[in-house]
């Protein structure tokens, strides 16, 4: 806010809100692009990019890719070994149907939302019946928008899994950035919970992904901007797609660790392809950054990291943050909506990287009061 001109209060949920508003900085002042990092204002850019015929994506192919099931539906038809087994199902019958066939354990998530909340890990066909009882009681997600009707369901698959991230300016090629190694914690209580990531993933790795991913983005018809793709490699050879955002990824991954290993800021490359600049990708070091996300050890009010001090002046220590206020009741992490706190360091390797982070995460000390 602070590097702002002008600041206006308007429902980012709305399209035609957004339009409207854009009329009215327009009378003064020319618009020359348009921008979003959330999840949930994608479709939303998308169509103010194309009322004000600026550089942007199709609202509708934003939103295929935004939407589980119709991303799953779009890749089934242009490359479906990428796919797991998947439905989506609207009653607990249909998910029972889909159970007894493809087998247990199987993933239930909703089919718009972010961080892994109400995704969760099925071992049996008493838990779909909790999983959609409990539906019924999701509300509105954290924008204030609705929940899509129905539940993603699809097969539990194994292997590493990975964030890979491409950028593209109007009318140019798809550029890797690169891709991230993930970490994720709470499968074994039936939850997602990406509890710490390292960047740059292995070179061969990375190269894979590319080649089996990229042509998919392609085919979508995404043609400006940031996408990232959570995906995984099943028995060393097999790439599959978990889900696609298309924004920049966010988790202070994009924002921080990728230009702390390439000297190179992503989120001013957004912007700049959202103004319709070309795209200048030009790595000026390589390091290994990694972030570790700190959870409560317990229900409470969050109280803060006691030695958050001592754990940032530790070398290779870029950033100790809080990231929910003190003072707020936080139930123990199901998903990354119950992180509170992260640390991010560089090492000359992502291996070595993740390594400190997680030690480092260990000797974290978060005050819990109640």
């Amino acid at each position: 806010m602070a590097h702002c001109d002008i600041v206006r209060v308007v429902d980012t949920t709305s399209a035609a809100a957004l339009i409207a508003h854009a009329d009215i900085v327009a009378r003064k002042h020319s618009i020359v692009g348009v921008v979003t990092t959330s999840d949930f204002h994608v479709v939303q850019t998308a169509t103010l990019a194309a009322q004000l015929d600026l550089p942007g994506n199709s609202p509708d192919v934003v939103d295929t890719i935004k939407d589980k099931f119709k991303m799953r539906e779009a890749i089934a038809r242009i490359a479906p070994g990428l796919n797991p087994a998947y439905t989506q199902a609207h009653t607990v019958d249909d998910a029972l149907q889909f159970g007894a066939s493809a087998g247990y354990p199987l993933v239930a998530k909703p089919l718009t939302g972010n961080d892994s909340l109400y995704v969760k890990l099925i071992e049996h066909p008493d838990a779909l019946h909790a999983y959609f009882d409990a539906r019924k009681r999701w509300g509105r997600d954290v924008s204030g928008q609705e929940f899509a009707h129905g539940v993603l369901l699809e097969e539990a698959i194994g292997g590493d899994e990975y964030c890979l991230d491409l950028l593209r300016a109007p009318g140019g090629n798809l550029i890797s950035i690169g891709a991230f190694s993930k970490k994720i914690s709470g499968r074994d209580i039936g939850h997602f919970i990406k509890i710490g990531a390292s960047f740059p993933a292995d070179l061969r790795n990375t190269e894979q992904l590319v080649d089996a991913i990229a042509p998919v983005v392609d085919a979508l018809g995404f043609e400006v901007g940031a996408i990232n793709i959570d995906c995984k490699i099943v028995d060393g050879d097999q790439v599959k797609i978990l889900e696609m955002n298309p924004r920049l990824v966010g988790d202070q991954m994009g924002s921080h660790m990728i230009e702390i290993a390439t000297g190179q800021n992503p989120a001013h490359a957004i912007v700049d392809v959202a103004c319709g600049l070309p795209l200048l990708w030009q790595p000026t070091r390589s390091r290994g950054v990694a972030i570790h996300r700190l959870t409560m050890p317990r229900s409470g009010y969050f109280d803060g990291i006691s030695n958050g001090a001592e754990l940032a002046a530790h070398d290779g220590v870029e950033f100790v943050n809080e990231l929910r206020a003190r003072g707020q009741w936080i139930e123990t992490a199901e998903s990354n909506q119950g992180v509170v706190g992260s640390i991010i360091v560089s090492q000359p390797s992502a291996n070595e990287a993740m390594t400190l982070a997680t030690r480092l995460a260990a000797d974290a000390k978060i005050r819990v009061t109640l």
